[in-house]
């Protein structure tokens, strides 16, 4: 299902614009003035998951937030009694609100909120006799359990459960006694069986732990009883503690992968593979697929435009297959002339999982035209929401069961995708799948390691890929620059020929051709006005698949470009940021080439 493409592009493109943005915010926020030197704001709020972590006083603060591995800087302003601010991603700045409460903090994004706890300050090591080199991890374990090591940021420890002869049970069975540790219920990331080794279990959990968010993983392995592990580290640990803590692990380690690293054919980056799995011309800037020894695929990259049910495309398409339902109608002689047309994929722009049984059917038939299996959605097991810096934009990590057709032999397979939904023009919304993973039911759950960690091993060459999206971006320009000299040409023609046949019927009859002549001249201005329409038409069309347009700087004369899907906010926030509401417009790809001139 489609591609990163269009993200690496703008992305790309993006940075000079944004960095203006930056700028610009930097300089607003440096001449507010000061609101005294109380700090209200200052310290670090968390709800296990999401990490706010601010300095400052009076009405300034800056700092970070951390989400999973995730870090973005920001900053905000106090504003009464709100805090108004805003964080940096690597595809721009965002705003979010904060309000006080006590300790409780109530963060706001785009369509998210978040209640964090203030996050208590350490205690003074002196003030218990502590010795100044020893660890602000405590060196406590759970009941029963044995440290095996200790990080200023986490530690690690082990224990056997004889009694236990269940992967499942030795799991619930940690998870209890972790809750007790913590003094909160853990919250599971996600759990799986080693294919290879179905006695070796994993899982991952956050918590809180003396008011610090962690995160950690549970590895059991099933001998004579559970030998359990459990490693845990804070969200801001240093990466190398992690290395620190396996190494003295004595437990059940997480099940490796062996994967042998391929590198993309177009330099863009490298992929790992395990034995018997192969790729498809894989890049970093194309959707490519991997197929498995059994029945196994993992596809990457994939992007498709979507076209709601009121657009125009979508109209026309909906005429055109009435049309045909016409032509092919029994009797009908101009049944044999009916050509079938490539389906055209609608469905109103809404969330993955809302999306997907209304796309599903449109992808069998697109797969059918094309000579492939057909595909039926069986049901959908679960969808997990992810959370999107930007309000437009829907994430879902989804897993259904779908049956493939192909040539009357049916074969039943579960798939889990990561597919974002977003708007990229009026009438026109993107499927982003990042990727999807898929085998048979009977085999999902012991493939998944594999295909996961193929997916995750996924290393990309940022010099090598905006070289090649360079290209195809000329290439794509030299395209439309060949096709708009052939139709100028063709046109010309067409309009040299029209002049000579009309002076050969003046010749014929001057005043026939004065009747002749107004009808000519209206039929050239409405081939005209359709030409330039369809030109504008085609142009937006192709604006669509590069997914930029163009700002223009109406002071300097300068100009860059800006992804489709932000152009609006990102011309808003350059006005404001300069302070002139009519300083940058957006300038379509219709107008610069096809300009409409004034009646």
């Amino acid at each position: 299902m489609a591609s990163i493409t269009s993200d690496l592009f703008s992305g790309q493109i993006m940075r000079n614009v944004l960095a203006r943005i930056g700028f610009f915010a930097a300089v607003f926020l440096s001449v507010l003035p000061s609101r005294g030197a109380d700090a209200p704001f200052a310290g670090q709020f968390s709800d296990g998951h999401l990490t706010l972590d601010l300095k400052g006083s009076g009405a300034s603060y800056s700092g970070t937030i951390t989400l999973g591995n995730q870090q973005f800087p920001a900053d905000g302003q106090v504003d009464a009694s709100k805090l108004d601010g805003a964080f940096v991603t690597s595809t721009g700045h965002f705003a979010f609100t904060a309000a006080l409460d006590g300790d409780t903090l109530t963060l706001l994004t785009g369509n998210a909120t978040y209640t964090l706890k203030r996050v208590a300050s350490s205690a003074n090591p002196l003030a218990a006799g502590a010795a100044p080199n020893s660890s602000p991890v405590s060196s406590d374990a759970p009941s029963g359990y044995t440290l095996e090591a200790s990080t200023d940021s986490g530690k690690s420890f082990a224990t056997k459960k004889p009694d236990i002869n269940k992967l499942n049970d030795a799991l619930i069975a940690t998870f209890s006694d972790l809750a007790t540790y913590f003094g909160n219920r853990p919250t599971l990331g996600s759990a799986f069986q080693d294919a290879k080794d179905p006695t070796v279990g994993n899982a991952t959990f956050s918590a809180v732990y003396h008011g610090q968010a962690v995160s950690g993983v549970v590895s059991c392995k099933m001998q004579d009883g559970a030998a359990i592990s459990v490693i845990f580290l804070r969200a801001d640990a240093p990466k190398g503690e992690w290395e620190t803590l396996m190494a003295h692990t004595a437990a059940a380690a997480i099940p490796s992968v062996p994967l042998k690293e391929c590198d993309y054919v177009d330099g863009t980056g490298s992929i790992g593979l395990a034995d018997g799995w192969t790729a498809q011309a894989p890049s970093a800037v194309n959707p490519f697929a991997i197929t498995g020894p059994a029945n196994q695929s993992i596809g990457l990259h994939s992007m498709t435009n979507i076209s709601t049910p009121d657009s125009p495309a979508a109209q026309q398409y909906q005429k055109h297959l009435q049309l045909m339902a016409q032509h092919l109608s029994p009797g009908n002689p101009m049944s044999i002339y009916a050509i079938p047309t490539q389906p055209v994929l609608i469905a109103p722009l809404t969330d993955p999982a809302t999306a997907l049984p209304t796309l599903l059917p449109q992808f069998s038939a697109l797969s059918e035209f094309h000579h492939g299996p057909s595909l039926a959605l069986d049901k959908i097991i679960a969808s997990q929401d992810i959370v999107s810096a930007s309000p437009s934009v829907k994430g879902a990590v989804i897993t259904f069961d779908f049956t493939q057709t192909l040539r009357g032999q049916s074969t039943a397979y579960r798939e889990r995708a990561y597919v974002t939904t977003s708007p990229l023009s009026p009438g026109v919304w993107v499927w982003n799948c990042s990727w999807d993973v898929h085998a048979p039911i009977a085999t999902f759950d012991q493939d998944l390691p594999v295909m996961m960690a193929t997916v995750n091993s996924q290393k990309g060459n940022p010099q090598r890929i905006q070289q090649v999206v360079d290209a195809i971006v000329q290439q794509r320009y030299a395209s439309i620059h060949a096709n708009l000299v052939a139709a100028g040409q063709a046109q010309q023609q067409s309009f040299e020929q029209s002049q000579r046949d009309q002076q050969s019927r003046q010749q014929i009859h001057d005043a026939q051709m004065a009747q002749t002549q107004a009808g000519y001249d209206q039929i050239n201005q409405n081939f005209n006005d359709h030409e330039l329409d369809r030109s504008r038409g085609d142009a937006d069309r192709v604006e669509a698949i590069l997914g930029t347009r163009t700002v223009y700087d109406t002071v300097t004369g300068e100009s860059g470009y800006a992804d489709l899907t932000d152009v609006t906010g990102v011309v808003n926030s350059l006005n404001q940021a300069a302070l002139d509401p009519n300083r940058f417009v957006q300038i379509p790809l219709r107008d610069q080439l096809y300009p409409v001139s004034a009646k």
